[in-house]
């Protein structure tokens, strides 16, 4: 437990910077935007790449039920989602955003770190993996559930996502372990690593850097958010526990599954509500609340779930 709470008062001391640095003007919003783009196209790809070189390849037996798992704990979430919304808000135009954050998490930008940080670069894979699920998920029903429904969203889910950077280094890392492919050269494998550990800090520099642009004062007394991120945080990963859990007895599966479903509402979030034309205050403020909760509800549900697997996967 101790040692947890280090990894995630690591990982803030970096948010903090990255709030720093924005407060004090030496980061802005084209850096903040060239860095994304950095890690989402070059860094992070090559940290899943990087995940499965230069140690033991992972179980290929995984592969399937981590796609499997991934895909039926979204749909369950999603619906469940859906059906609670109305308890946070009595504004109907509200719900589908209350939906979003409640399903998506911040998978990509902490979830990857936070994952890395605690249970080592080799579970990278099993989280790039599950992670096919939450981007078929968020960028097909996200903007729907953004803008009120289907008809009225203007994004669309295109063939080129399927061959986006990151899901191209899943696509590889997938064949590497199926292929069994160990031997590969230093020449490779080390420069890969050394771009792949880019994407945490530079993930968190952008968590900080974000906060920083949000009105605080404006952000806090909202019941409705706050009942939200408890869920999101605290809830909801323990429901899905026990979802993975009856699809796979594996307890890496289940336990990062799990702890994925723990990061605080995904910042695309925003994105969305602006390509939609949507007030993102409020999505604004789930995301900067649930951010700055997860430093703390993390370790604690990492823990709730080590003692889970005690009692029913050991």
């Amino acid at each position: 437990m101790d040692n947890i709470f280090m990894q995630m008062a690591i990982l803030f001391v970096i948010i903090v910077a990255g709030f720093i640095s924005r407060k004090f003007k030496i980061q802005d919003h084209d850096f903040d935007r060239t860095l994304s783009r950095f890690i989402l196209s070059v860094s992070l790809p090559c940290l899943i790449l990087s995940s499965v070189m230069g140690q033991k390849l992972p179980d290929k037996e995984l592969v399937l039920p981590l796609i499997a798992v991934g895909i039926v704990s979204y749909i369950v979430v999603l619906a469940l989602a859906c059906l609670v919304s109305r308890l946070y808000t009595r504004t109907k135009d509200d719900r589908g955003l209350y939906a979003f954050m409640l399903t998506y998490g911040n998978v990509g930008f902490i979830g990857y770190p936070v994952v890395a940080s605690i249970f080592g670069n080799e579970a990278i894979f099993f989280a790039s993996v599950l992670n096919f699920a939450n981007s078929i998920f968020v960028f097909s029903t996200g903007p729907a559930l953004v803008a009120g429904g289907f008809k009225n969203t203007s994004h669309k889910l295109t063939i080129r996502f399927f061959f986006s950077p990151v899901l191209l280094a899943s696509y590889i890392s997938i064949a590497i372990v199926f292929l069994g492919i160990e031997n590969i050269p230093p020449y490779v494998s080390e420069p890969l690593t050394m771009l792949g550990n880019i994407t945490v800090p530079g993930s968190l520099l952008i968590i900080g850097s974000s906060i920083a642009q949000m009105p605080l004062r404006q952000c806090f007394g909202n019941l409705g958010i706050y009942t939200m991120c408890a869920s999101r945080l605290f809830v909801l990963p323990l429901i899905v526990y026990f979802i993975s859990m009856l699809l796979s007895d594996s307890i890496i599966v289940v336990t990062i599954n799990t702890v994925l479903f723990a990061m605080p509402v995904a910042t695309i979030g925003i994105m969305f509500c602006l390509t939609e034309n949507r007030d993102e205050m409020l999505v604004a403020k789930g995301t900067l609340i649930s951010t700055i909760l997860s430093m703390l509800t993390i370790p604690c549900v990492t823990l709730a779930v080590e003692r889970l697997n005690q009692i029913f996967l050991t």
